[in-house]
């Protein structure tokens, strides 16, 4: 097995772990995979046809990342209202005079 062939199918075979670990969301997987296919080489020397395809697997990766990014900046926005709404329940109870509970027991 030539190097360059090596160096391709380790390329291919980091690509492919990083697109997995993002169907999957475990997205410091995915920077770990990524950061070992720096440390291979660079994209240039592979051959046109496997680069194209894993710029393009690498495409649909970012893509997935900006997708979840746009959900948890959504979940925060509710969050936000969430917390707004109570502090604002908060400040309501607060200023309301407390109730007087009397209980009286027999037997």
């Amino acid at each position: 097995m030539s190097e360059t062939y090596a160096e391709e199918a380790t390329f291919e075979q980091l690509t492919i772990k990083a697109m997995e670990a993002a169907i999957q969301g475990k997205w410091d997987s995915v920077a770990h995979f990524y950061d070992r296919r720096a440390n291979v080489g660079s994209l240039e020397a592979l051959p046109r046809d496997v680069a194209k395809k894993l710029m393009h697997i690498d495409q649909w990766i970012i893509t997935r990342i900006r997708d979840v990014q746009t959900l948890i900046q959504d979940q925060l926005g509710e969050a936000q209202q969430y917390r707004r709404r109570l502090e604002g329940l908060k400040r309501q109870w607060g200023s309301q005079s407390p109730v007087q509970a009397s209980h009286r027991f027999s037997v």
